[in-house]
């Protein structure tokens, strides 16, 4: 009877996908204490590192998740001959420990990264107007809008 196995690559892919889906409950989460809890407004993770940055929460879910992608490779390399005294089998598990964790790691990194990028170009993208007409020479437009255009 033969077994249904998912390749290597869908596995992989599983991996990238659940880190990046962590990240992003991460962020979620951040987002829903600043949301319910007003008082930590303007404390440690809401400040910003420099005006034209985003907060501070948004750099530590992506330190995580390059800590994530990091300490993965350092397993799977095994840069300080740790896995010396290891019979084969326990060596290969770490090896592959690693190399999982490295790939959770990376879809963090894939999802936090564009989220950063994102959010520094809204922050430092002046408000635009949008309508058919150049603006006046006083610089007002005619049909002014309170949301941000940006194209990319």
């Amino acid at each position: 009877m033969p077994e249904a196995i998912l390749d290597k690559e869908a596995i992989e892919f599983m991996t990238r996908f659940f880190g990046g889906t962590a990240s992003a409950l991460e962020q979620l989460l951040f987002e829903w204490w600043w949301t319910n809890h007003p008082e930590a407004r303007n404390q440690f993770p809401y400040t910003q590192p420099e005006q034209h940055l985003p907060y501070w929460y948004i750099f530590i879910v992506g330190g995580i998740s390059i800590g994530e992608a990091l300490l993965g490779l350092g397993i799977e390399e095994d840069p300080l001959k740790l896995m010396e005294k290891m019979d084969y089998r326990a060596k290969e598990q770490l090896t592959e420990f690693g190399k999982a964790l490295r790939k959770f790691g990376e879809g963090g990194v894939l999802y936090s990264v564009p989220t950063l990028t994102h959010r520094t170009i809204v922050r430092n993208t002046p408000l635009r107007t949008v309508g058919g007409s150049p603006p006046t020479p006083a610089g007002q437009s005619e049909t002014p809008v309170s949301g941000r255009v940006i194209k990319l």
